[in-house]
C-alpha cells in the first residue's frame, strides 16, 4: 500500500520547539517494544508528519507541506475562496483533480493519512503490549495514538467516501481499515459505516486514556482538550448533534481550565502564525533558529513572504464578508476594494477604488502594482514573521471553532437560546456590540456564517458542504454579480461558469464529492480496491 509499506523509526523529537533537531535513535521494534523513548520517537514522528510531510517530491514548494496545506486545499473546493484570474491550484478549484486517479490532491490526502495510519498502528500495538510502562505514560502514548488514527480516517473517508447520513445504512465503500501493523497485504475497501465505527472505537479509546493521563500543558500534543475536539468534529458529519454539542462543551470548559480562551479584538490581527495566542488548542511553535523556507505553509499561504504566493489569487466570499458589522475585527483579515461612484466629464460612473489599504510589508508581488490580485477581498490572515523568512508556528485547532459547533448542534436540535448564548460569547470577542435575536434557519445560517468567515482557509468548510448537501454556485457570489465591473467581471463569469464548473458538484449524490482512489493503489491492489465512478 502507497506510503503505509515503510515504517520510518528514527524521528526528530518535537518536545518544544517543532524544529527542535534532537532526533531519537533509530530502534528496531523489539527495542521499542522496551524501550519506552522508542515509543514516545513514534509519537514525535507522528507530530513531525503533521507539519512537515513533503511527499517526498518538488511539488511540495507550492502545495505547502503536512495537515494544514491539506486544509488549504480542501477549503479551495469549499465555495468561500472565489477565483476570478489566473492562479494556482484551478484545477482543485473546478474539481478536475481529485476526482482522477491520476490526480495530485487525492494521491497525497491517501499518503500522507495512511503513512500517520501505519506508524499510528506500531504505537498502539507496542504501547498496549508493554506491561512495564508507568500508567500516566501508557495512557498518554495510547491516548495521542489513537487520536491520531481516528482523526487519520476521518480525513480519508471524507474524502475518499459518500457522506455519512444519519439513519441510512451507509452500505457504501469507504476506505480499508488498516488496524495491524503487521498487515500490509492487500485489502478491500470498508463501508462507510464501518470506517465510522472504527473512528468512534478509536476516538472513545483516546478520550479514555487522555482524561487519565497527567494534563498536556503543551500545544504541539495531542491533549484531552483537542481530542474532544476532534471528537466533535467526528459528530457533526455524523448528524450527530447531542454528542457534538457535549464533546464541544467539554473542550470548553477543560480549556478554560487550562488557560485556553478565546481571543479578543486586535489579538486575532497577529498574522495566525503565534501559538501564544490564548484560543489556540493545538499547534506546532517553529524554532527560532530555524527556517523551512520554501517548503513552508507561509512560504505559500502569507501575503508578506517572498514566495510562491504571488500565484495564490483567492478573495474572501463576499456574501459573508458583506454580512460583517462595521466594528467587526475580522473584516481585517482581507484586503476589499469597494465600488464608489464618481462623476467623470459630467457623468457618474462606478468604478472600484484605488487606493485599498494594502499592508506595507505586502510581498510586492502578492499586491503587484499592475493591479492583478483579488481585489474583492484578497487574504492578509497569514503572516510569516518577516519578508525574508517563512517562518511561523502552524495552526491545527482552535477553540473559536468549538464554540461554532456547539451552537449549530444547539441550534439544529432546538436549543434555540443556548446557542444564542453560546454564538454571543465568541462573536462578542470579535464584534464587542453583537447582540441576536435570530431563530430557526436564520440562526442557523447567523451560526454558519460566522464560523466561514472564522476559520476561512483553516480547512473545515468542504466537510461542511458535503455532510449537509450545500451545492456551490461561485459565479453567484457578489464578488462577481456585485463588486466587479467591465472586463473583470465577464472575465469571472467565464471562469466560474460552462466548462470550468462542469466537475462541481450540482447535487447531494454527485459522484464528485468523492475523491478518486489512486491509481497506483489500484495496481498494487488489483481486483480488492474498486475504484469511485470517475
Amino acid at each position: 500500500m502507497m506510503g503505509a509499506a515503510v515504517l520510518t523509526l528514527g524521528f526528530s523529537s518535537c518536545s518544544s520547539d517543532f524544529l527542535d533537531t534532537v532526533s531519537t535513535s533509530a530502534l528496531s521494534e523489539d527495542q521499542i517494544s522496551k524501550d519506552p523513548s522508542g515509543m514516545q520517537g513514534i509519537l514525535n514522528g507522528l507530530h513531525n508528519m503533521m507539519y512537515q510531510y513533503d511527499w517526498g517530491d518538488t511539488g511540495a514548494h507550492f502545495f505547502g507541506a503536512g495537515h494544514r496545506s491539506v486544509g488549504v486545499q480542501l477549503d479551495i473546493m469549499g465555495g468561500d475562496m472565489i477565483n476570478t484570474m489566473p492562479a494556482y491550484f484551478m484545477s482543485v478549484y473546478r474539481y478536475q483533480d481529485h476526482n482522477n486517479p491520476y490526480g495530485d490532491l487525492n494521491w497525497r490526502v491517501w499518503d500522507m493519512y495512511y503513512t500517520i495510519i501505519a506508524h499510528a498502528n506500531l504505537l498502539i500495538d507496542k504501547a498496549e503490549a508493554n506491561t512495564s510502562l508507568p500508567k500516566d505514560q501508557k495512557d498518554n502514548l495510547l491516548g495521542q495514538g489513537y487520536a491520531f488514527r481516528a482523526m487519520s480516517y476521518h480525513m480519508l473517508i471524507q474524502c475518499f467516501g459518500k457522506r455519512y447520513v444519519k439513519g441510512d445504512a451507509n452500505a457504501n465503500l469507504g476506505v480499508p481499515l488498516r488496524l495491524d501493523k503487521d498487515n500490509i497485504k492487500p485489502q478491500a475497501r470498508a463501508t462507510v459505516a464501518e470506517v465510522y465505527k472504527q473512528i468512534d472505537s478509536d476516538m472513545a479509546k483516546a478520550l479514555e486514556h487522555l482524561k487519565n493521563a497527567p494534563v498536556i500543558d503543551s500545544k504541539n500534543q495531542i491533549s484531552y482538550v483537542a481530542a474532544l475536539g476532534l471528537a466533535a468534529r467526528i459528530d457533526l458529519c455524523k448528524s450527530d448533534w447531542a454528542s457534538a454539542a457535549k464533546h464541544a462543551e467539554e473542550a470548553i470548559n477543560n480549556a478554560t481550565a487550562t488557560n485556553i480562551t478565546l481571543a479578543k479584538g486586535k489579538d486575532l490581527l497577529d498574522g495566525c502564525n503565534n501559538w501564544a495566542n490564548s484560543e489556540w488548542i493545538w499547534a506546532y511553535k517553529q524554532a527560532s533558529d530555524q527556517d523551512n523556507s520554501y517548503f513552508s505553509f507561509y512560504a505559500d499561504y502569507s501575503y508578506n513572504f517572498e514566495g510562491y504566493n504571488s500565484g495564490f489569487r483567492f478573495a474572501v466570499n463576499r456574501d459573508i464578508y458583506d454580512k460583517m458589522d462595521k466594528t467587526d475585527v475580522r473584516r481585517n483579515w482581507w484586503v476589499c476594494v469597494e465600488k464608489k461612484e464618481t462623476t467623470i466629464d459630467g457623468k457618474k460612473v462606478v468604478r472600484l477604488d484605488t487606493v485599498p489599504n494594502i499592508p506595507k510589508d505586502a510581498y510586492s508581488e502578492y499586491f503587484p502594482k499592475n493591479g492583478k490580485w483579488e481585489k474583492t477581498g484578497q487574504s492578509i490572515k497569514f503572516k510569516s514573521q518577516a519578508n525574508n523568512n517563512s517562518m511561523g508556528d502552524l495552526l491545527i485547532m482552535r477553540l473559536a471553532e468549538l464554540y461554532y459547533i456547539k451552537a449549530e448542534a444547539e441550534a439544529r436540535m432546538g436549543e434555540e437560546v443556548k446557542a444564542r448564548e453560546t454564538l454571543t460569547k465568541i462573536m462578542v470577542t470579535r464584534q464587542e456590540n453583537f447582540k441576536t435575536e435570530a431563530s430557526g434557519q436564520e440562526l442557523i445560517d447567523q451560526i454558519m456564517d460566522n464560523k466561514r468567515i472564522d476559520l476561512w482557509m483553516e480547512g473545515q468548510r468542504f466537510f461542511d458542504i458535503k455532510r449537509l448537501g450545500i451545492i456551490i454556485n461561485r459565479a453567484k457570489a457578489s464578488n462577481i454579480t456585485k463588486h466587479l465591473t467591465g472586463d473583470a467581471q465577464q472575465t469571472a463569469i467565464k471562469r466560474n461558469t460552462g466548462d470550468n464548473v462542469a466537475n462541481v458538484p450540482t447535487t447531494v449524490e454527485d459522484k464528485n464529492w468523492q475523491f478518486a482512489i489512486p491509481y497506483d493503489e489500484i495496481k498494487v491492489n488489483p481486483g480488492l480496491i474498486k475504484q469511485n465512478p470517475l
